[in-house]
């Protein structure tokens, strides 16, 4: 089972790698067949299987003889493995589809955001469709209600500090894609632990704003994908946030 949920992973991970590269450039993604980068020579099935197509084609198109990008393996490497770390982790339910749901997120944002400086609207809403509708079949009314407030009360945080950043700075310091993101972060963590994940991907972000700043001289970079990782590791470790906020908030 494990080996077949990395399988599965890695195939997904596959089509996320097309989702990210291809939305953001109005390009279709269900019915437009994949093809050389270098060459434009349309690829065979036997071309697309993640990881060892790759491999054994020793990262070069079979046609063209020109090198594929190294992104196409490790994106589906990266894919497998957080889909098999998930099985691992929960047992099948919940917090098993959920984990699946914010892995899947993760990549698409860290594949779109790193090279095109976006968060697509479609997985955003594909995915907040399927939270709710997990929720609503796991847990009552109320809690799906108060998830759902909690989305609305992180975005709402957001938008706050993208109007009081664009004040100070005279200029957007987030960008749309962070704050509908922020929804997210809140439905599937509620308010609290979605507050501590904002909080904690500044802190994660820091390293690398700092060395864009130094090496790039660039002061934007892509934050969604520290936003994601944060909600990831928050969801991960769900129990010990919430034991890590109780001890604080006693004294």
């Amino acid at each position: 089972m494990a080996v077949l949920i990395f399988i599965i992973g890695a195939i997904f991970g596959s089509f996320f790698l097309v989702i990210g590269t291809r939305l953001p450039k109005g390009e279709d993604v269900l019915f437009s067949r994949s093809k050389c980068d270098s060459c434009g020579h349309t690829l065979k099935w036997y071309n697309l299987i993640p990881i060892f197509s790759f491999i054994i084609q020793r990262g070069k198109c079979g046609y063209c003889h020109k090198k594929i990008a190294i992104e196409h393996f490790w994106v589906e490497i990266a894919t497998g493995s957080l889909f098999l770390l998930t099985y691992l982790y929960f047992p099948i339910g919940y917090n098993f589809f959920v984990g699946l749901i914010i892995s899947s997120l993760l990549i698409i944002i860290f594949v779109s955001d790193f090279k095109y400086m976006i968060i697509l609207d479609s997985p955003l809403i594909i995915s907040g469709t399927l939270i709710i509708i997990l929720k609503s079949i796991y847990f009552d009314l109320k809690t799906t209600l108060i998830s759902i407030a909690s989305g609305v009360g992180l975005f709402l945080v957001m938008c706050t500090l993208f109007f009081l950043g664009k004040l100070l700075f005279k200029k957007e310091a987030l960008g749309g894609g962070d704050i509908k993101l922020s929804f997210i972060i809140g439905l599937i963590l509620d308010f609290k632990l979605g507050l501590t994940a904002l909080i904690l991907s500044s802190f994660v972000a820091l390293p690398y704003a700092v060395a864009s700043l130094e090496i790039k001289k660039n002061n934007e970079f892509p934050y969604g994908p520290f936003l994601a990782g944060s909600l990831f590791i928050v969801f991960y470790h769900y129990d010990k946030f919430n034991m890590l906020l109780d001890f604080l908030f006693t004294f």
